[in-house]
């Protein structure tokens, strides 16, 4: 259950349904070798801002002189 709420949050971020018809009218000229590698690229990319984000997130607001208390309030948690 600890591993759910996170996960669940992530998923409401990132937003992989309202993100297809974007997809679907910017790749309409592509061949479908040239989706599987922009899917693949996309993928990665977000994967890697994510990974990012969580290791070295703090340290990057903290960086800034900002509260993690700020931040939330901010985000409205």
């Amino acid at each position: 259950m600890d591993l759910l709420k996170p996960l669940i949050a992530l998923l409401a971020i990132v937003n992989p349904i309202g993100v297809v018809p974007f997809f679907i009218h910017f790749t309409q000229t592509f061949t479908p070798e040239q989706r599987r590698r922009t899917i693949r690229i996309s993928a990665f990319t977000a994967f890697l801002v994510i990974a990012v984000s969580a290791v070295a997130g703090l340290k990057v607001i903290e960086f800034f002189g900002i509260s993690l208390a700020s931040f939330q309030v901010g985000g409205g948690t």
